[in-house]
């Protein structure tokens, strides 16, 4: 007891208070832990114990942390942690693109299912793609690398130093945004040119046989076809998204 006391310094308690403002801001807002279903009550547990295995092994200029600019220092952790999980978000969103994407090619983009983790409505194949992203997220140690990116990110920036107006945020953003839509073009395109082909056929087809009944069946062939596509292409798509992921983070 008396050596947990000896612990408890000023400058220990405010720096453990800056680091767990950083992994709580961070730890709320990534898939998984910002679904719904998971009370804040859970997010604020998973963090406090995160940050209490992080503490011994982060350094910290125990000069800087003083109490009067404590606050300030805390809002920049804070903001330093959103702007994190922002990060990870924007990857998983790319995903969510695609899927969109390919719905539109396949006419299902009308085909909507209520998303708990946001509350709005989401297209069928984007919702399947996130699910599966998710299962590969927790089944290939990606989630090691979120704590690696996170641990990581108190030697780059230390605890209290975070200025936000030292970065070209706009930049930044507009970089990752460019990235995010040239993965979810990538793998969406070719599926989306199939769909325009297969239309064109089947627009010719029909003005110059009106009454040929099989093109009926054509939004049945059309999503038949691409799904077997987006089947094939998946394992492809699973990796490419891995290496998205590690380059990002890594």
């Amino acid at each position: 007891m008396e050596q947990l006391i000896s612990v408890l310094t000023q400058q220990n308690v405010l720096a453990f208070l800056l680091l767990f403002g950083r992994v709580l801001a961070f730890m709320a807002f990534i898939p998984i832990l910002s679904h719904k279903s998971i009370n804040i009550r859970m997010r604020a547990a998973i963090s406090f114990y995160l940050s209490i295995f992080l503490f011994p092994l982060v350094d910290y200029n125990s000069s800087i942390l003083q109490s009067d600019t404590f606050i300030l220092s805390l809002i920049s952790e804070l903001t330093l942690g959103l702007l994190g999980s922002m990060l990870v978000q924007i990857v998983f969103s790319a995903v969510q693109i695609a899927g969109d994407l390919i719905g539109y090619a396949t006419a299902l983009s009308m085909a909507n299912m209520f998303d708990p983790t946001t509350g709005t409505q989401q297209g069928v194949i984007s919702r399947f793609l996130y699910l599966v992203i998710l299962v590969i997220y927790l089944e290939s140690d990606m989630y090691e690398l979120t704590i690696y990116m996170l641990y990581h990110s108190f030697g780059t920036i230390s605890l209290g130093n975070f200025n936000i107006y030292d970065y070209d945020g706009i930049a930044y953003i507009t970089k990752e945004i460019n990235q995010m839509f040239s993965f979810a073009l990538i793998f969406a395109l070719p599926l989306f040119f199939i769909g325009f082909i297969i239309d064109v056929y089947y627009g010719y087809g029909t003005k110059s046989m009106p009454s040929f009944s099989p093109f009926i069946i054509t939004f049945q062939i059309k999503f038949t076809l691409i799904f077997i596509f987006m089947m094939l292409g998946l394992n492809m798509f699973i990796d490419n998204f891995i290496l998205y992921f590690t380059e990002k983070l890594s």
